[in-house]
């Protein structure tokens, strides 16, 4: 019999890889509705494009202007239609897909640049980081901008290398580069260009560089962008070059203060979230870090091109005036495959990594017994709440809010709680045992365990509570039950988000946006229903405006968590009040 050492099998990496996001990431495409604003929002792009074959250029709820081009749409579309319907999972489904595929391409580059062991721990690690899994399950654009940023970068890589040759690998980069730029903008095109050109500029690689911007591929990859966004230009007009060129591009980057976009933070913003969104691997990164530099290690072409991969775009969006976390989403699997890189060489005796290791190993110690802790409380009665305090006094308001949910939601989970919390101490001081020994690869695999095991907690009770106490769907779900979809329903949409609630609908509704007279008017005059905020009605209820009860109220709060919203029914002519 001949021994086969998992470690160098590919096709059991593979396997490996995506069973693991399989568990990670299909299981909750579904599970959950929508219930905050920016995944509803998403999915009426998709939901015009299935229902009304608007394909070039989808205008949510058939006039308002997206506020980003259509890629991540589409894939969505043909998701929903080889399903059959638009539903949650199948928006969400490019998400996840785009991760797995993420996943895979990185272990192929790490097999080429590094030994399989290490490719494999590097697609683990992507795989179960803490930002990689939330954007995998949610109906955002930035998983598909990541995953083709990703894959550009790494044919460029490749094709730098001599690991692939001829006109065509050429010319699939120069497609790839035009593409990227449909995900989310320009941005898609502008982060693997300022990439490529920092690491052949280091390199002293002009001749590169200057084959590169002068190929005739440089046509196909500008040709992508400007078909696109010329076509939406004529279609979109004036609106169009407000809404995307202006203020989701140039504004969000450029202007601070009044003028600019949502989100504006400071320079440092993205250190924390870098640290929390690679959690748990990012414990490691300082230690990594400092035996870069030490070692010298970015004088090698493969540590230095992944580290400018990271490196550049994480000072670009520093640099930007608008700030969110997903957008450091591109720079997370370079990392990954340098971190395994250096996990992967951790027997060599060096003494920053020794120190590192025994220092993550005592954190996932402490966590292990705190853990350990928590269950005995929950055994001898119900102390759960006391720990849930404590961390709640150091949230915003609107997060303690979450956490209440969170406390209820565990309260009726029975002994998946207490089994949970066995589980992962034991995940966590095994992990911390055989980071102690250098004994990484187990580790690796017990934080991987620890990953699935969390997920199915989070996602599988941790937001649907929270989703349960904000999402308006089963409020719109009983609004269809009584009206048909061919009813006369509208939205005033003053104060509150009503995307979801035009998604559940099923198609365009008509949307009042006005000081409130044309509603009154409305309301007075036809029988017609109305949804809108609770707080609306009550104001115009204490006026006099309109004195009939609500027909229908909400139970969910909105993704503010503040917002219920009623149904009203106008008074038909001729009707006694």
């Amino acid at each position: 019999m001949y021994y086969i050492h998992f470690r160098s099998v590919p096709v059991l990496h593979l396997l490996t890889l995506t069973a693991l996001c399989g568990a990670l990431y299909f299981p909750y495409l579904g599970r959950v509705p929508f219930f905050n604003k920016g995944e509803p929002r998403e999915a009426l792009v998709v939901q015009e494009i299935v229902l009304h074959g608007t394909w070039l250029f989808p205008l949510k709820m058939g006039s308002e202007i997206p506020s980003k081009p259509p890629l991540f749409h589409w894939f969505g579309a043909f998701a929903s239609l080889v399903w059959g319907q638009v539903t949650e999972a199948t928006v969400r489904f490019p998400s996840a897909l785009f991760a797995t595929l993420g996943v895979l391409l990185l272990y192929a580059l790490g097999r080429r640049l590094f030994d399989p062991g290490i490719a494999l721990a590097g697609g683990v690690i992507l795989a179960t980081s803490v930002a990689y899994q939330g954007h995998a399950v949610s109906a955002r654009v930035d998983m598909t901008l990541a995953f083709f940023v990703t894959l550009t970068l790494v044919l460029f890589y490749l094709l730098y290398q001599g690991l692939v040759t001829g006109g065509l690998w050429t010319y699939a980069f120069y497609l790839l580069l035009g593409i990227s730029a449909l995900a989310k903008g320009p941005v898609g095109l502008v982060l693997p260009a300022m990439v490529i050109s920092c690491f052949l500029a280091l390199r002293k690689r002009w001749d590169f560089l200057s084959r590169i911007c002068f190929h005739r591929g440089t046509v196909i990859a500008l040709m992508v962008g400007i078909f696109w966004y010329g076509a939406a230009l004529l279609r979109g007009g004036e609106d169009f070059f407000d809404r995307q060129v202006m203020h989701e591009n140039l504004a969000r980057f450029f202007v601070y203060g009044e003028g600019g976009s949502g989100h504006q933070k400071p320079f440092y913003y993205y250190l924390p979230y870098l640290m929390l969104g690679g959690l748990p691997w990012s414990l490691f990164l300082p230690f990594a870090m400092v035996d870069w530099f030490k070692s010298r290690i970015f004088t090698r072409d493969h540590y230095l091109f992944l580290a400018l991969w990271a490196g550049v775009i994480f000072l670009f969006f520093s640099l930007s005036a608008g700030k969110r976390p997903a957008y450091l989403l591109p720079l997370y699997p370079p990392l990954s495959l340098l971190l395994a890189a250096w996990l992967g060489e951790a027997r060599e005796g060096n003494r920053i990594r020794a120190v590192g290791f025994k220092f993550v190993a005592w954190l996932f110690l402490l966590v292990g017994l705190l853990t350990l802790g928590v269950l005995v409380g929950v055994v001898i009665g119900d102390r759960l709440s006391g720990p849930i305090s404590y961390f709640g006094v150091m949230l915003k308001a609107k997060d303690q809010s979450h956490l209440s949910l969170v406390r209820d939601a565990l309260g009726r989970a029975g002994v998946v709680v207490p089994a949970f919390l066995f589980l992962s101490a034991l995940l966590w001081i095994s992990a911390a045992r055989y980071l102690i020994g250098v004994r990484w690869w187990a580790a690796t695999a017990r934080l991987a365990c620890l990953s699935v095991l969390t997920a199915l907690v989070v996602q599988g009770i941790f937001v649907p509570a929270i989703a349960e106490s904000r999402s308006y769907k089963p409020f719109v779900m009983e609004v269809n039950r009584r009206i048909a979809p061919s009813g006369a329903v509208s939205i005033y949409g003053e104060g509150w988000d009503y995307a979801s609630v035009v998604f559940y609908r099923g198609d365009r509704v008509a949307v009042l946006k006005d000081d409130g007279r044309s509603l009154q008017e409305r309301l007075r005059e036809s029988g017609d229903y109305y949804i809108m905020a609770e707080a609306v009605w009550r104001k115009m209820a204490a006026a006099g405006t309109f004195p009939l009860p609500p027909e229908l109220r909400s139970r969910g709060t909105g993704p503010d968590g503040k917002d219920p919203i009623v149904l009203v029914r106008g008074k038909a002519p001729g009707e006694n009040p």
